[in-house]
């Protein structure tokens, strides 16, 4: 036969691929779904490492990742002989191979890399730290940072996440993506200091004015004397993509010089990602 393997046997297909000798096939499933699992612990682990929590002990780790001290000290062991974690005083953090595989991730190549220069340009004007917040799931996430001596210390690292209702960046998240994320905000108002938005309705006013202004602000609703101020850059169909902005402290930026800058900047990064429209 034309599609008969050269001896005879069976061709190898995804359904009926080999399994050791002595080992049958149902076991060979079984021993899948295993690593599965061993591969789910061991991401678990890596998974309980945020901006907060950057340092960890194994009991810690072994808490958040829902597993046990031994199995977490397992686990461990493998992760800092393979890169993935690092041994230090206090405990763990990630290892430089986590870091240097993070440096491939789409968000940082392409979004960040072609916005630092026009932040550059945005630090040089405004004197202010600069960042840039992608939409992750239900928070923004900052991808890039730019600060300067006289732009004061930055009130968050790259990586960090911050929640909708209470960023500038959330805000705009907010007023351009889709409905279900304002739905969905709206039912976890956590407050973070006194000045946080913690109502439904007001909420849903504040959304509607950053609409209509084509910025958004906070004024200590992330953190105590912490004032935001974002715009949009949006891709060629009008979809969200980032949101550009500026951070202060001591009191709010300036709207009417600082949003011109952010918007010529914006419209820098929307070219370069090869974008042509932006709402006027």
């Amino acid at each position: 036969m034309a599609n008969a393997a050269p001896n005879g046997r069976e061709p190898r297909t995804p359904g009926n691929a080999a399994v050791p000798v002595g080992v049958k096939k149902g076991d060979s499933v079984a021993a899948d779904r295993q690593a599965a699992s061993v591969t789910s612990r061991a991401l678990a682990l890596l998974g309980t490492f945020d901006v907060e929590h950057s340092v960890q002990t194994l009991s810690a780790m072994a808490r958040r990742a829902g597993l046990p001290v031994a199995t977490a000290h397992r686990f461990a062991g493998d992760l800092v002989a393979w890169g993935g974690l690092e041994k230090v005083p206090g405990g763990y953090r990630v290892g430089q191979r986590i870091w240097r595989l993070g440096l491939l991730a789409p968000a940082r190549q392409n979004i960040a890399e072609v916005a630092a220069p026009f932040m550059q340009d945005v630090l040089f004007v405004t004197h202010n730290v600069v960042n840039l917040f992608i939409l992750d799931g239900t928070d923004v996430l900052l991808v890039e940072r730019m600060s300067g001596t006289g732009a004061g210390q930055p009130f968050r690292r790259v990586g960090a996440r911050l929640p909708l209702h209470a960023s500038a960046a959330g805000k705009i998240m907010l007023a351009y993506g889709a409905k279900e994320l304002l739905t969905s905000a709206a039912q976890r108002l956590d407050p973070h200091t006194p000045r946080t938005i913690t109502n439904p309705t007001v909420l849903a006013a504040e959304v509607e004015r950053v609409r209509t202004n084509r910025y958004a602000t906070t004024e200590e609703e992330a953190g105590p004397d912490n004032y935001g101020l974002a715009v949009p850059v949006f891709l060629p169909n009008n979809q969200l993509v980032a949101a550009l902005g500026i951070v202060t402290r001591g009191r709010p930026a300036p709207v009417g010089t600082v949003v011109p800058v952010l918007n010529i900047a914006a419209r820098g990064i929307a070219r370069r990602l090869g974008v042509e429209h932006l709402p006027q």
